[in-house]
């Protein structure tokens, strides 16, 4: 059976990227990978360092929401200096989380889709999510914190309550344990294979996001800043924003909370 926490021995086997993850830190515990990431990039990390973490004591989501993080998750930072234009940033995002929906379905054989921004989602449950964080010097981002966290070998009942009808686990779905370090790998590779798409066009980006868009074609509704706006979502741009056709015509977002009213079209 796999074991439960983050085994060193069995990463250096399964880390397959050519410069992703080929420098790593492992810890028991920390607050968040995030805060390691940044000292060690202050530190002159290279890129493509990871710091993963058995457990986290204030794992962080978006919006400065909370993410529960015992040990039997994936908790993880990449750090990087992606030299790209700011108004790129939420090309990071995309990547990360398409890197990371994909390494789940390899690993598992769990179906994981995308949902806009930042969710890995499993049906219409929360498996894991990826956040970013970037230095920004100029018009150009300096420096970059990708992380992810993955609920992996944990059951339900190891989730705070207020989340356990959203979210689920990979435990929960298959009724096995997955390795960690395998699911990891995947995620790197799967990342460093993106990388390129930062500093290209973009275009490539939105039909990958396509392929694995837990929202295509529903009917959904954004809140940005308490304002809502209801239409069909229709993948996202270049830049990673959400593309949304409603009755007053296209309207695109780079931030939001998005949920579904009716699901996707056949």
């Amino acid at each position: 059976m796999t074991s439960s926490g983050f085994r060193t021995e069995v990463w250096q086997r399964e880390v397959g990227a050519r410069w992703m993850g080929r420098a790593y830190r492992v810890v028991e515990e920390t607050s968040s990978t995030i805060d390691l990431a940044w000292e060690w990039l202050r530190e002159g990390g290279p890129d493509g360092g990871t710091v993963i973490a058995q457990r986290q004591t204030r794992g962080r989501g978006r919006l400065g929401r909370e993410w529960a993080s015992p040990q039997g998750g994936l908790w993880m930072s990449v750090i990087a200096r992606p030299r790209i234009h700011s108004i790129y940033a939420g090309r990071l995002g995309i990547i990360m989380a398409l890197a990371s929906a994909q390494a789940i379905s390899e690993c598992s054989g769990c179906a994981a889709r995308v949902k806009w921004p930042n969710d890995v989602v499993l049906g219409a449950r929360k498996v894991g999510g990826v956040l970013v964080e970037t230095q920004v010097a100029g018009e150009h981002i300096k420096a970059a914190v990708l992380s992810a966290g993955v609920n992996v070998n944990l059951a339900i009942g190891d989730l705070p309550k207020e989340v356990r009808k959203t979210t689920t686990t990979l435990l929960a779905e298959t009724g096995r344990r997955h390795s960690l370090e395998a699911i990891a790998a995947r995620a790197l590779e799967n990342l460093e294979g993106l990388w390129p798409a930062l500093s290209l066009d973009g275009g490539c980006l939105a039909p990958k996001w396509r392929e694995w868009d837990a929202l295509s074609a529903a009917e959904v509704e954004i809140d940005v800043g308490g304002t809502q706006f209801r239409g069909q979502a229709a993948g996202i741009d270049e830049e990673g924003e959400l593309i949304l056709t409603t009755p007053a015509g296209v309207e695109k977002f780079a931030s939001g909370e998005v949920r579904a009213l009716r699901e996707s079209r056949p």
